[in-house]
């Protein structure tokens, strides 16, 4: 490729940080987006008075040095998550004063096991076959100390992590998931783990002082990629009755959306394999408002945990200097599904109750109850990520990354440090821009605060 002209497909946080690698090595970017606004996973809705609420995507912890470095890079800001009081746990419906026993040794199993995998080939690890046919839900049955153990493990880490119930994951894809993101303590915590700061603005602020960035005309909203043609001269995506040309595309979307657009020639049946056995998490966030945040006046600090009902664990989402409270709870894998398919009267009601359970009747009435389901998103269907299914990570694992021709793959998916977060989104995105700029003979720049990492 002598050209220098790269379409990159989707807007979100991969999408935006590999235009604008592309833009800074002298590259021509072009990004088209199906919504009407950038930002991909991550969403805001303003609150009355002040504040908002993120509907997607919206922590960034520890060693997520390209999320801290753009947040200072585009003048925003950051705040911890609240610290207040002790977490709440129901196991097996009633309270739990701690952990239950074996928990630690059980999770402390399996970061043992992932130390050794190389999240850039897990395929290759020595037991990768056995742990790719084994689920996670299996996994724990057989190895935790009795059933309440390793249905509360089960909970907090397919739901938790990957937005599934134990026994849609591999054990092999929930090794991969730990070894990226540094282990069961750095993606569970919050104080010194991935859910320890929060953007001031939220996520999609930052996405949009990043689209800012770019010359305007090489942005295009409302611009779904219906079908990409390559050939010897180049490449042709189509989009919104338009035809774009350039000489590579990148496509930053996850495999599952990826797998919805025509390829000509067709994609190699082992990368169109990925796409079929990658599906997106079920995940449901529902933020309640209530008019001060009444669990701290009672020494709890809005975390809770539990391994019965709808809600696997809640969240303290209140704002820092503006009046009100906010509990987030998130509904995960089956349970998630099992909401969607009530009322919406029932499926509140059902959230509601779920409330009182882990925080008392004060939870029963909150002001405003904000429920934002990702799967029914045209252009997302589901939150957080995507998982390969069991046995298909050894089969298909190593068509994720590697690129067909002049079609290259970015999407958080795609990494393998935070794969899943926004920090896997944006070195993704730069990793893409890196290959594409190597095909075409250029190499990438390096601006001051923002070194990318390949």
């Amino acid at each position: 490729m002598r050209g220098g002209r790269v379409i990159v497909v989707g807007a979100g946080f991969s999408g935006l940080a590999c235009a604008l690698a592309l833009t800074d090595a002298g590259a021509e970017a072009l990004v088209l987006e199906a919504r009407d606004r950038v930002g991909g996973r991550t969403l805001s809705r303003p609150l009355p008075g002040g504040g908002w609420l993120d509907l997607g995507a919206q922590w960034i912890g520890p060693t997520q040095d390209r999320m801290y470095a753009l947040v200072a890079a585009y003048g925003m800001e950051i705040f911890a998550s609240p610290a207040h009081g002790a977490p709440t746990r129901l196991l097996d419906g009633r309270p739990a004063g701690g952990e239950p026993a074996g928990l630690a040794g059980l999770l402390g199993t399996l970061d043992e096991l992932a130390v050794g995998l190389d999240p850039a080939a897990p395929w290759r690890a020595e037991r990768a076959a056995e742990w790719d046919r084994t689920t996670l839900g299996g996994w724990l049955d057989a190895n935790g100390p009795d059933p309440v153990t390793a249905g509360y493990a089960g909970r907090l880490l397919a739901g938790g992590l990957l937005a599934a119930s134990p026994d849609e994951v591999s054990l092999l894809q929930m090794l991969f998931y730990l070894r990226s993101g540094g282990g069961v303590g750095s993606l569970l915590g919050m104080a010194g783990g991935a859910q320890q700061d929060r953007i001031v603005g939220g996520p999609a602020a930052l996405a949009r002082r990043m689209a800012a960035a770019l010359p305007p005309e090489r942005l295009r909203l409302r611009s779904p990629v219906d079908a990409i043609a390559q050939d010897a001269g180049g490449v042709r995506v189509h989009a919104g009755g338009e035809v774009h040309r350039g000489d590579a595309v990148v496509v930053a979307l996850a495999p599952a959306l990826a797998g919805r657009i025509r390829y000509d020639p067709p994609l190699p049946a082992l990368r169109d394999g990925l796409t079929q056995r990658m599906p997106m998490g079920a995940a449901l966030k529902v933020h309640a408002r209530y008019p001060e945040p009444f669990w701290r006046a009672e020494g709890r600090s809005g975390v809770a945990t539990t391994d019965t009902g709808p809600l696997t664990e809640t969240v303290d989402n209140s704002l820092p200097g503006l009046p009100g409270g906010v509990l987030t709870g998130f509904s995960y894998g089956a349970q998630a599904r099992a909401l969607r398919r009530l009322p919406d009267a029932a499926r509140r009601a059902a959230l509601r109750d779920a409330l009182v359970a882990l925080f008392g009747p004060a939870a029963a009435r909150p002001e405003d109850l904000v429920e934002y389901d990702w799967s029914a998103d045209p252009w997302t269907r589901g939150c957080f990520c995507g998982s390969v299914t069991p046995g298909s990570w050894c089969d298909y694992g190593p068509s994720l990354r590697a690129a067909v021709g002049r079609v290259h793959w970015a999407g958080t998916e795609t990494a393998t440090r935070w794969s899943g977060y926004l920090e896997g989104a944006v070195t993704a995105g730069e990793r893409a821009a890196a290959e594409a700029l190597a095909a075409l003979g250029r190499a990438p720049r390096f601006k001051e605060n923002l070194r990318y990492v390949y």
